[in-house]
């Protein structure tokens, strides 16, 4: 019926109950409260009604022997009695009318000693309990005593003749037996009633719960893919009760934070789009500085063809060398080009040590003009990732030249790769002026910056974990003022069945 473990705050392990289980739980621990409380109920009104009824009895047959004892103790006195165990056979039969429920008799004389008896040992002894002439003209005594054994009885004392002419008292002891067994029978027949209930329950919910709870499990079921990203889930439910309206808001929800994603898709690509411009912005001196040097060379080469113009050989060589020249300007140019051209994010296998090494001839200018030495320290297998070569080398550009920037009187740049289990890792570590502690959990967001007005848009590093994220991945930085900062990405592996391609 679905159940599950978690763990509660002590750390011992907890069972979670599914809907049906509690279900199927409430309602049967509902039907065996009630029974319990009706048979508890019941028990103590059979219990009183029983004992009632044996009381009234056991008056009743107080009352017959009394005067029966009395006028027989009467014809005694008067020598009118023929039969000297009228006493005994008249209790004999009585007790044998009601051998259900009695089990003693005791006759007594005005001292108090047993002179009839149905247990002939108390016979002559001292009875304890006997009435004495102040009980005469009250109804019989009852009370109840437990006996050898355990058995509960229900003893009716009365006296024998008047106040005038007290001839003893009477004892009948009547057992309580078949009221505890009228009870038990009570309470066993609730508890197959209550289980025969809870059994009917049971088929009922089995038969209901599909139309009653499978919807809420249909839309807790639809939720939880949402939880887990898929944005296109719809619930199907079509009840028309409170459920039904809880998945039509729960549909509204869902069109709304597609609609919200698709959205925040195209912010993150114009903001990824204005910081990829800032860097090629950034990356122009380099470039100018690329091209000026090849284009100094083409020129001089120019000149001198136009020195001497009949000089074939040397026509030839300056042409060569002018050819190469326009060939540097033309790579230089397109790999700027291709840098800053705006593009769908496309997943391929990609080699994160040749998106280093690109990133590194991009800044190759600035490097060299701040006087920063890098070192390469990559994982031999090209750490390769399923992943957006473009957005990959936009990731390491903005962390390649936040580190430049942090390094303004040089130092050294080392770039890392490390393939685990799991995760491919991808290090820049710079000997740089390090973060400061208290804006360290704010420079991933969008437009934070510690530069001057111009001199930065705030956004790389926040583009840089927006890219991170969209991979399935994340960033962390650890810094020390003064020492340096390391920034560190983690992708996944390569997955299992992923399709094969050239590697970027």
């Amino acid at each position: 019926m679905g159940r599950s473990r978690v763990p509660s705050p002590g750390g011992i392990e907890m069972i979670r109950l599914g809907l049906r289980a509690r279900f199927f739980l409430y309602s049967n621990t509902l039907i065996a409260a009630t029974m319990t409380i009706v048979t508890l109920f019941a028990m103590v009104h059979e219990r009183r009604s029983q004992h009632e009824a044996i009381d009234q009895r056991g008056r009743s047959i107080a009352d017959v022997m009394g005067i029966l004892i009395t006028d027989a103790l009467s014809q005694e006195e008067r020598g009118h009695v023929d039969d000297p165990e009228y006493i005994d056979n008249s209790i004999s039969q009585i007790l044998a009318r009601n051998r259900d429920l009695m089990r003693y008799v005791v006759v007594c004389d005005p001292d108090g000693r047993v002179f009839h008896a149905t247990d002939r040992p108390l016979i002559g002894g001292f009875f304890p309990r006997a009435l004495g002439p102040g009980a005469v003209a009250t109804s019989p005594v009852t009370g109840t005593r437990q006996v050898a054994g355990g058995d509960r009885l229900l003893e009716v004392r009365t006296t024998l003749g008047t106040a005038a002419d007290y001839r003893g008292s009477l004892a009948i002891g009547f057992s309580l037996e078949p009221v505890e067994r009228r009870v038990a029978d009570l309470a066993r027949q609730a508890i197959v009633a209550a289980i025969i209930l809870m059994l009917i329950n049971s088929i009922l919910t089995a038969l209901y719960v599909e139309t009653l709870i499978r919807p809420i499990l249909s839309l807790n079921q639809t939720m939880k893919r949402a939880a887990l990203g898929n944005l296109d889930v719809r619930s199907v439910a079509r009840t028309g009760d409170e459920v039904g309206e809880l998945a039509d808001a729960f549909n509204r929800m869902m069109d709304e934070l597609e609609a919200a994603r698709d959205r925040e898709k195209v912010q993150r690509a114009q903001l990824a789009h204005t910081e990829k411009m800032a860097a090629v912005g950034t990356l122009a001196a380099g470039v100018a500085h690329e091209v000026n040097n090849p284009l100094a060379g083409v020129l001089a080469c120019v000149e001198n063809m136009k020195a001497d113009p009949e000089d074939t050989e040397t026509k030839d060589r300056y042409l060569d060398l002018i050819v190469d020249g326009l060939n540097r300007i033309e790579r230089t140019v397109n790999t700027l080009l291709d840098f800053s051209r705006q593009r769908e994010m496309s997943l391929e296998e990609t080699s994160l040590n040749h998106n280093l090494k690109h990133v590194v001839e991009l800044v190759g200018y600035q490097l060299r003009r701040a006087g920063i030495e890098v070192r390469f320290d990559l994982d031999s297998s090209g750490a390769v990732v399923l992943a957006d070569h473009f957005q990959m080398e936009q990731l390491f550009l903005n962390l390649v030249l936040n580190a430049v920037q942090s390094m303004p009187r040089g130092g050294e740049l080392v770039l890392r790769t490390r393939v685990g289990e799991e995760t491919v890792v991808a290090e820049v570590r710079d000997s740089g002026t390090g973060i400061p502690e208290e804006i360290r959990d704010r420079i991933f967001d969008p437009f934070f910056t510690t530069r001057e007005v111009g001199e930065g848009t705030g956004l790389g590093l926040s583009v840089s974990d927006s890219i991170t994220a969209a991979h399935g991945g994340a960033i962390e930085v650890k810094s020390t003022l003064g020492v340096g900062t390391i920034f560190r990405v983690e992708l996944p592996v390569l997955p299992e069945g992923a399709p094969k391609g050239e590697i970027s």
